[in-house]
């Protein structure tokens, strides 16, 4: 075993931290596990808080500048290559001996250092997201480049390469079929512990209006907002809808600042990830609202899902999905049920929300648990 006082863990999140909460929920459980720890990363451009550790002691975030929309390809390029290039140089003085990356925006300066400066350095590798060959064919030409770089060489010197679910990791091992199956790993997107935000006895349902939440960014392309929104309308307030949304185009937005205020209600500013518990577990239900317009998408379990759960908020989430399947359930509380949001006048929301005869059921899906395996394998020689 390697003495962790001596392990310098290096993290590379090209995208800015504060998009991602399951990147700083691992963050946060590192804690003092690790001599040091340098996070590479950029700075979040949406007016989001910046993210800080819990326990910033050994750990160290280095942000660089983060492209807007509407700079020019130039600009943008000269702001991927000052990320690489200082990623690059910072890494060389720090000097770690674990690495682990996020996505292949992030592959570049892993590549260069364990390739040519430090072989001995352990590789670890995560996606958020699954990106299929024809996926990556839309993408632009410096992630071709850095996807390359992790074919012809990072893949084969890892030793972890995790997806968030089973399916992910299988479609990405077909592949890469010369990937050792040793080195693919599960890492789900589960909140903290800390989520579990409940008064002593089990949360009842609100008496009066049901009361449904969507936290999330939103599109017409990729959501079933409108259908959902046009069911509540039609509720004529038996049930109500809140919606959070940071990244929403503009005609989402102004769709939704016309729907009927009393059943429809949008807070464009959002809301912080770590503000989250208490304000949904006001809420009975908590919405997935994806199409299953790819791969990625069909089979995604979303952070939202156990999020939810880790309120005791029941969660509806459309039936094309695949990937909260595993998850569906109906005979405790709370329940996870899917909705056919193309035929929403046909679904019996009354029946969905009944628990009559059936017994409560804690979340058990946390982001400590998940780490804790990703932690033991970084510690090992």
């Amino acid at each position: 075993m390697l003495n962790n006082n001596c392990t310098k863990l290096a993290i590379i999140h090209f995208q800015p931290l504060e998009y991602y909460p399951p990147v700083c929920n691992l963050i946060n459980t590192l804690g003092d596990s690790f001599s040091s720890v340098k996070v590479f990363s950029c700075s979040n451009v949406a007016q989001r808080d910046s993210f800080t550790p819990d326990r910033p002691a050994n750990i160290f975030i280095h942000k660089f500048p983060f492209t807007k929309i509407g700079e020019s390809r130039g600009f943008r390029l000269l702001k991927y290559i000052f990320f690489n290039l200082f990623t690059l140089l910072r890494l060389l003085f720090f000097r770690p001996n674990k690495l682990l990356y996020f996505e292949s925006s992030s592959a570049w300066p892993a590549y260069v250092y364990l390739r040519f400066f430090n072989s001995k350095c352990q590789l670890f590798i995560h996606y958020h997201e699954y990106e299929s060959p024809k996926d990556y064919l839309q993408m632009m030409t410096t992630v071709r480049f850095y996807h390359d770089l992790e074919k012809k060489w990072l893949y084969s010197n890892a030793k972890w390469i995790s997806q968030t679910n089973a399916d992910r990791i299988q479609f990405f091992h077909e592949d890469h079929p010369n990937l050792m199956k040793n080195q693919l790993r599960i890492m789900p997107n589960y909140p903290p512990k800390s989520w579990l935000y409940k008064s002593l006895s089990v949360k009842k349902r609100n008496i009066g209006s049901l009361k449904l939440i969507y936290v999330g960014s939103l599109s017409f392309q990729s959501t079933y907002l409108k259908e959902v929104c046009e069911w509540v309308e039609n509720q004529g307030g038996r049930v109500l809808f809140d919606i959070f949304a940071y990244n929403v185009y503009t005609d989402v937005k102004d769709y939704l600042n016309e729907r009927e205020k009393g059943y429809i209600r949008y807070f464009e500013k959002g809301i912080e990830y770590q503000d989250q518990p208490p304000l949904l577990s006001q809420y009975d239900v908590g919405l997935v609202l994806y199409k299953a317009h790819n791969q990625n998408f069909t089979y995604n379990a979303p952070n939202k899902l156990f999020e939810y759960l880790a309120c005791d908020l029941d969660v509806w989430y459309p039936d094309v999905l695949k990937g909260p399947v595993p998850y569906q359930t109906v005979d405790t509380f709370p329940k996870v049920l899917p909705m056919n949001c193309e035929d929403m006048e046909a679904f019996d929301y009354g029946e969905a929300i009944d628990r009559t005869g059936l017994s409560y059921k804690p979340s058990t899906y946390f982001c400590e648990d998940v780490y804790a395996e990703l932690l033991k394998e970084i510690s090992e020689s």
